[in-house]
């Protein structure tokens, strides 16, 4: 058992001190918890405090309040450092000079579309080939709509995603898309 397995029951008490639990900061808030609650410095010891005193959800309640300020700078510094790696991934992914780093985005286009193709040509197969099952076809493709909306929602950030890099490389500015026009207009 790790701190993140009881950050949940303990987010419902004290939201703070569960999230923390579950990141980086895991350790130190469990050790600070442990103390608070007079067990061993152990996931395991806290989760059986916790089991068997209705009052350990308070105290540590009482932790996130008394260390509120400390708990929000430790959350701050993990999510800071969170998407600093996030961001350096980014940056790194778009210097590559690797072929397959930069053509991801086309290559699922294409490998969507002959995917859409084989599949249309397959159904409108079948329907030919036995008329008399095409209402089960149509549930069979019914089924699948799930998955195509998944694929074409990817495609389609991708496509969106891949037209604000190229704007962006070539030094123009985004000007916040269709709702920002909206705005100006409703102000203007």
């Amino acid at each position: 058992m790790d701190w993140s397995s009881i950050a949940k029951d303990v987010a419902k008490a004290a939201p703070l001190v569960g999230t923390l639990l579950g990141g980086p900061a895991g350790g130190a808030v469990g050790g600070l918890i442990s103390s608070a609650l007079g067990v061993e410095n152990k996931p395991d010891a806290v989760a059986s405090a916790i089991k068997a005193d209705p009052q350990a959800l308070v105290k540590i309640k009482q932790i996130e309040l008394d260390h509120k300020a400390d708990l929000e700078r430790m959350h701050l510094q993990a999510e800071t450092t969170r998407l600093s790696e996030i961001n350096k991934t980014m940056r790194t992914e778009a210097a590559s000079n690797d072929g397959y780093v930069r053509r991801w985005r086309p290559t699922f286009g294409y490998l969507t579309a002959v995917s859409w193709a084989v599949q249309s040509g397959a159904i409108a197969w079948s329907i030919i080939a036995d008329p008399g099952k095409a209402g089960d076809v149509a549930q069979m493709v019914t089924a699948l709509t799930p998955m195509w909306g998944i694929a074409l929602t990817v495609l389609g950030v991708s496509v969106h995603k891949r037209s604000q890099d190229k704007q962006t490389a070539a030094g123009v500015t985004s000007g916040g898309g269709a709702l920002s026009s909206i705005v100006k207009a409703i102000k203007g």
